[in-house]
């Protein structure tokens, strides 16, 4: 779907909620569900955490819709809250970070074949290409598993859903060199990661 089109389907959903019509609860989960949830499961690392989170997302979509002034996309704002509430669970579970440790990354790696492997040590894929391959995916997560909880949020937003570094600082409140720091130091973290499990397997780099 074109940019344009996506802009469109949620300009859509708002007029429903204004006209107050009974479609709008059901096409506002519609077009937004796997968005949210998606985004949700990367912050979190969980997916039973991220169905609670997403429900608590569209439940405070719901009662404070009325309240979303039009000055930046309602996507945006959508996204706002869903990550505000991801950082709450956040909190409130005082994650560990050994939850899932830098070394079963790469002890997991011999599930991935050489020439899984081999695409993403050329260098050639995005993150959201990468995402297409389910396999690739699977690596591809476990590594955005172990950003820490500052980084993860702004790359996830940035390369995985693909919103704009002033539709990032709205949704986080920070400020746009927070942003593109929080993004730099994210890429640097899953490249390093991603490249410890393609050495592992003795595959030569080929970065553009």
């Amino acid at each position: 779907m074109s940019d344009d089109n996506k802009i469109e389907e949620e300009n859509n959903v708002l007029r429903l909620l204004k006209a107050g019509d009974d479609a709008a609860a059901a096409r506002l989960i519609e077009v937004f569900g796997d968005r949210v949830y998606g985004l949700c499961t990367r912050i979190l690392g969980s997916e039973e955490d991220a169905q609670e989170v997403a429900q608590e997302t569209f439940l405070q979509v719901w009662r404070k819709w009325p309240t979303f002034k039009e000055q930046s996309k309602f996507s945006s704002w959508i996204y706002r809250i869903a990550a505000n509430f991801a950082y709450m669970k956040l909190r409130k579970k005082k994650r560990l970070r050994n939850e899932i440790s830098y070394d079963q990354v790469n002890n997991d790696s011999d599930k991935y074949n050489e020439n899984l492997l081999n695409i993403i040590a050329s260098d050639q894929l995005s993150p959201a290409e990468i995402l297409a391959n389910k396999e690739l995916q699977e690596l591809f997560d476990d590594c955005v598993k172990l950003l820490p909880d500052i980084y993860r949020t702004a790359y996830v937003l940035k390369d995985i859903e693909g919103l704009s570094v002033k539709e990032i600082s709205d949704v986080m409140t920070i400020s746009d060199s927070a942003v593109k720091s929080r993004v730099h130091r994210a890429r640097l973290e899953m490249r390093n990661m991603l490249s410890d499990t393609i050495q592992k397997h003795g595959i030569k780099e080929q970065r553009k």
